[in-house]
């Protein structure tokens, strides 16, 4: 048989879900074991709604951890462009200051517009 011996009432103060739990089990009168689960329901309802918020996040976790795995991948081919370009900017330089470098010739005119002409550029 269930002791309901506990005669004090909950007077609107907050009660842990232990005590939630002890107010159904002992308390005296109906108003307070209503109350209890009153505040018991309320507490699952915050702690679902925590839960809730956690799934978002997990999820929204997920994705980013998604979207960092590809990067390997694209860094891998930013270094490969990289190097095509400083390959490129060496045949460049070759072409232009090196040994595929030709004459210049300097066109003179009347006017302040001078220009200066390349016969050729070798890149390969």
């Amino acid at each position: 048989m269930a002791n309901y011996f506990d005669a004090t009432h909950i007077d609107g103060k907050k009660l842990t879900p232990e005590e939630i739990g002890d107010a159904i089990r002992h308390k005296k009168f109906g108003i307070d074991v209503r109350e209890a689960m009153a505040q018991g329901l309320e507490y699952c309802m915050r702690q679902a709604q925590k839960v809730d918020v956690l799934e978002t996040e997990v999820k929204n976790l997920d994705e980013r951890v998604t979207k960092l795995e590809a990067l390997p991948s694209e860094v891998a081919d930013i270094k490969q462009d990289i190097v095509d370009i400083n390959i490129e900017i060496t045949k460049l330089k070759t072409a232009v200051f090196g040994d595929g470098a030709t004459a210049v010739h300097t066109i003179s005119s009347s006017e302040d517009n001078h220009s200066q002409i390349a016969e050729e550029v070798k890149l390969d």
